[in-house]
């Protein structure tokens, strides 16, 4: 989420099975064992003993494995998870004109707090911020608009509405390019109001609130912050670690790309018997996100590391990117997790942040009901409480597309959820880094147990939910400022 916010998700059938330790339709290649940790050439993978979510019973079913649901309240983050949990629009419905400008009056409300009560460190982190997006390669000509807006710190709100008006007008303009969140297929989380004004509130509001947000959540951390515009630490291979650590279930890497030549990865490409998808390793919105399918002679695109090379040496976007491939996993088919109509691809969203009482979960979404192969052409979203495992309410409140999704699985129970938030929770744990406040971590439902595929820094996602509601606002400067803040100072 460095660069944008939403779920990065591949799933789907393998092509033909390979041995694993439980026989799912996860593949994985000969080397894995069960039960156990293993490595191989450094790549330090879960496996898993092979006992499978079936019919309500699962490898992570608290129920069945005799946990009480104390555990899962010392997982989540108290207040603040609740609030979001049960958030209702203040004013109108959500994406209403007065729902879009009760947040971006909060947005607002948020940066005058942070001038009145943190100046100096507002004003680095707004010298930076300014300089950044809009001196960003490969338009350094532009700096002096940061220089500009850093000067109209007291009114910084209103400038950056301003340049958003511009940025709207531009969008009239013949030739004009598309806004990068726009481009992806996850464009459907930033999608905007149908009434005009409303929609020209929500622009407002996602510049102020991304702005305000990242503050709130990093301080004026400079590394932090070119985390809100490119992912310099954070890539793919970064999230492996943490997730190797926690011992979580995640795709076997099979192979990396170094932007010109591929290289096999534990036991390579020709192993196995399923199909890999590749990411480059600092995109996001699943841009550049490529299936390839194995099996030649049956009209697939790759046998060996040979025709990976070839393939990825003819697409410009992998042109000077390293990239990850790893084995493309499959969906749960015991578990019901999308409307009837559609397959079962989907995405769990678990966002975990640091509190003054350590790392807890603040909410799980489940994008749904996805018209292709990965959950960024999701039509359909849900907030799930880890207590029940149950999913409770749709997320109306992310963006105006979700506000009116038929919401058919409210009640349906999803088995996995509150182990697979212990693995995020461990895995948040586990990065040293201090100012990686919040983290959106992916992952999917399947027959053995929830995959997870990666981790985003959280600077898009968590203001969506820092600015749902005055009570809310209020919690999150009272979790991330004062005596034992998580954010650094």
């Amino acid at each position: 989420d460095g660069g944008g916010s939403s779920t990065r998700l591949w799933s789907g059938s393998p092509t033909t099975p390979s041995r694993t330790s439980g026989g799912s339709s996860a593949c994985m290649c000969q080397a894995e064992t069960p039960a156990e940790t293993v490595t191989i050439n450094q790549q330090s993978v879960m496996a898993t003993n092979g006992r499978s979510a079936r019919n309500g019973s699962s490898l992570g079913d608290s129920h069945s494995n005799g946990q009480s649901g104390s555990m899962a309240e010392s997982l989540t983050a108290g207040n603040l998870y609740h609030m979001a949990l049960e958030a209702k629009p203040v004013l109108g419905d959500w994406f209403s004109i007065a729902d879009t400008a009760t947040r971006l009056g909060l947005a607002i409300l948020a940066f005058y707090r942070h001038l009145l009560m943190q100046p100096l460190a507002l004003l680095r982190f707004a010298h930076s911020w300014n300089l950044q997006w809009c001196a960003r390669a490969p338009h350094p000509r532009y700096g002096w608009k940061g220089v500009l807006l850093t000067l109209y710190l007291p009114i910084l709100p209103f400038a950056l509405m301003a340049a958003e008006l511009i940025k709207r007008a531009g969008e009239y303009l013949p030739g004009a390019e598309p806004d990068w969140k726009m481009k992806g297929p996850g464009r459907v989380f930033f999608q905007r109001p149908d009434s005009f004004v409303a929609s020209i509130l929500w622009d407002f509001y996602l510049a102020v609130s991304v702005f305000s947000g990242s503050f709130l959540q990093y301080g004026d951390d400079k590394m932090a912050l070119v985390h809100t515009l490119y992912d310099e630490i954070c890539v793919k291979e970064y999230w492996y670690t943490l997730l190797d650590a926690a011992q979580a279930r995640r795709p076997r890497q099979l192979a990396t790309w170094d932007g010109r030549a591929a290289h096999d990865v534990g036991c390579g490409v020709a192993s196995g018997g399923c199909n890999l998808v590749a990411k480059i390793s600092d995109s996001y919105l699943g841009i550049g996100d490529k299936i390839l399918k194995r099996g030649k002679a049956a009209g697939g695109d790759f046998d060996d590391l040979d025709d990976v090379q070839r393939l990825l040496e003819a697409d410009p976007q992998y042109a000077g990117k390293q990239a990850v491939l790893c084995e493309f996993v499959s969906p749960s088919k015991a578990v019901t997790v999308s409307s009837e109509g559609f397959s079962n691809v989907h995405s769990l969203d678990i966002v975990t942040t640091r509190t003054k009482s350590g790392v807890k979960v603040l909410t799980v979404l489940l994008w749904t009901d996805c018209s292709d192969w990965s959950s960024h052409s999701c039509e359909a979203g849900y907030l799930i409480d880890v207590h029940s495992e149950t999913i409770v309410a749709p997320t109306a409140w992310y963006s105006p597309y979700f506000a009116k999704q038929n919401s058919k699985l409210l009640g349906v129970r999803l088995p996995g959820v509150r182990e697979a938030c212990a693995k995020a929770v461990a895995a948040h744990e586990a990065s040293e880094l201090p100012w990686l406040t919040t983290v959106g971590w992916d992952a999917m439902i399947t027959d053995d147990g929830v995959y997870f595929f990666e981790g985003n820094v959280a600077a898009y996602r968590t203001p969506r939910r820092i600015f749902l509601t005055p009570s809310i606002t209020r919690a999150f400067f009272e979790e991330f400022r004062g005596e034992g803040s998580p954010v650094p100072s």
